[in-house]
C-alpha cells in the first residue's frame, strides 16, 4: 500500500494577476494535490520571504516582475527547493537552470505543461533524487563561464541588509547553521552550507582551512606555525574563535597564499 503524499505547498512569484490566475486554475486542473502558502509579486518581497520561510516545497517563478527581474532575488538569496520558472521568453533558459530549476515553462501557460513540470517535481518528491540538479550544474560549468556570488542578503533584527563578500571577514559552521562575520564584527545567519560556499565564493580570495570555516585573504594579517603540523591564521580584524588551517589542508593553504594554487 502506497504512502499518501502530503499536498504539494507552492509559492507563485508573479506580478501580472491574470498570469497568476490562470496558473491556479491549470495547476487545479491537473488534479494533483496542491496547496498555494504565499503568492508574491515584487522582488523585494519575495527575498523578504525566502529569508524567513521555509515551508514550502515548489516555486513557480516568474522572471520578469515590476521591479526587476527574478536572478535580483536568486543571486541574494539562497532557495533550495526547486523552481519552476515561467517567461515570455526564451532566452532565460540557460541561466535559469544555474538556480535549482527543474522545468522552464513559456507563456501562455497550459495544463498539461504545468502538470508535466508538477509531475517532475514528483518524482524527486518520490525518490528523494537529485541526480537530475547535478546533472544540471554539470552541464552549467561546461556551457557557461563561472562566476561568483557577490552578495548576501541577511536579517538584522527586524530589517534586512546587504553584506557584499569583500566585506565577509569569514564564513564559519556551528551546530548544523553557518554564519558570516563581516569587517564591523556582525555575525550573520545564511542560508547556506560550507561545501556550496566553496563553489559561490571565489577561490582567489577565499579558502576553506578546516571543516567549519573559510577565511578571506584581504583580512589575514600574519600566518603562524602551530603544533602537529598545523598553522594559525590572525585575521586584521577581531573574530571570537582561533582560524587553525588543518593538517591535511596546510600546504595548499600555502599555495595558495602564494598565489600557486
Amino acid at each position: 500500500m502506497h504512502k499518501t503524499l502530503d499536498p504539494i505547498k507552492l509559492v507563485i512569484v508573479e506580478d501580472e494577476p491574470v498570469s497568476a490566475t490562470y496558473l491556479k486554475k491549470h495547476i487545479k486542473d491537473t488534479g494533483i494535490e496542491c496547496k498555494v502558502v504565499a503568492e508574491i509579486a515584487k522582488t523585494t518581497e519575495a527575498a523578504a520571504f525566502f529569508v524567513a520561510n521555509n515551508d514550502y516545497d515548489l516555486v513557480f517563478m516568474d522572471i520578469q516582475l515590476e521591479d526587476g527581474d527574478c536572478f535580483k532575488i536568486l543571486n541574494n538569496v539562497s532557495i533550495e527547493k526547486p523552481i519552476v520558472f515561467c517567461t515570455t521568453f526564451d532566452t532565460y533558459a540557460l541561466k535559469a537552470f544555474k538556480y535549482n530549476s527543474i522545468d522552464y515553462l513559456l507563456k501562455p501557460l497550459n495544463k498539461e505543461a504545468v502538470q508535466e513540470a508538477i509531475k517532475k517535481y514528483q518524482v524527486l518528491r518520490r525518490n528523494h533524487d537529485s541526480s537530475h540538479l547535478a546533472r544540471m550544474d554539470k552541464m552549467i560549468e561546461t556551457m557557461a563561464p563561472t562566476t561568483y556570488k557577490k552578495r548576501f542578503l541577511v536579517r538584522s533584527g527586524n530589517k534586512l541588509k546587504l553584506v557584499q563578500i569583500s566585506d565577509v571577514v569569514c564564513f564559519y559552521s556551528n551546530g548544523g547553521d553557518t554564519r558570516l562575520i563581516d569587517k564591523n564584527g556582525g555575525e550573520h545567519l545564511i542560508d547556506f552550507t560550507m561545501e556550496r560556499l566553496e563553489r559561490l565564493a571565489d577561490p582567489a580570495s577565499f579558502f576553506r582551512i578546516n571543516r567549519k570555516m573559510t577565511i578571506n585573504m584581504d583580512y589575514i594579517h600574519s600566518v603562524e606555525d602551530y603544533f602537529n603540523n598545523r598553522l594559525m591564521v590572525k585575521m586584521l580584524k577581531k573574530v571570537p574563535f582561533d582560524l587553525v588551517v588543518s593538517r591535511n589542508r596546510a600546504k595548499e593553504f600555502k599555495f595558495w597564499l602564494k598565489g600557486i594554487a
